[in-house]
């Protein structure tokens, strides 16, 4: 897990082969203001989830995992609090992995949180379950996908 400013997510690009095309797409482009739902960036490789909802309750954020895609998080609206937990560190999935979906959740608690302000992001990897969505009011937001 990473989490730094979405300003500086240029520093990482190094780590995976399509975050070039992540960048390139936040210079010429305000996702803050995408409609909600699917933006492809580059077909399956890179795309965006728009997303506007009611924030959760610690309690009600339940931890996923994804096999085949890199999460980069950032909130717009309302500062977010997601919960992090070592894919090493939890038991069998509530709701095994559905690869058409990438997704896999778990019942067990976060063990720690990051708290992240508009202008922040979190970069998931594949071994870093996470429970999204922790806020107070309307949440919007953005969650990156890039392929692995």
């Amino acid at each position: 897990m990473i989490v730094c400013a979405v300003k500086d997510l240029e520093k990482y690009l190094a780590l995976n082969k399509n975050f070039s095309k992540v960048i390139e797409y936040l210079k010429n482009n305000d996702i803050a203001s995408l409609p909600l739902g699917r933006t492809d960036v580059c077909g399956d490789e890179v795309f965006i989830s728009s997303q506007e909802f009611e924030g959760k309750t610690k309690e009600a954020a339940k931890l996923e995992t994804h096999v085949k895609y890199i999460d980069i998080q950032m909130p717009f609206s309302v500062v977010e609090n997601i919960g992090w937990r070592s894919l090493d560190n939890l038991s069998s999935p509530s709701q095994p992995y559905n690869e058409n979906d990438d997704i896999a959740f778990f019942d067990e608690p976060s063990t720690s949180y990051v708290t992240l302000q508009p202008g922040e992001c979190v970069i998931f990897f594949p071994e870093d379950a996470h429970a999204p969505g922790i806020a107070e009011g309307k949440l919007r937001k953005a969650v990156i996908k890039v392929r692995i």
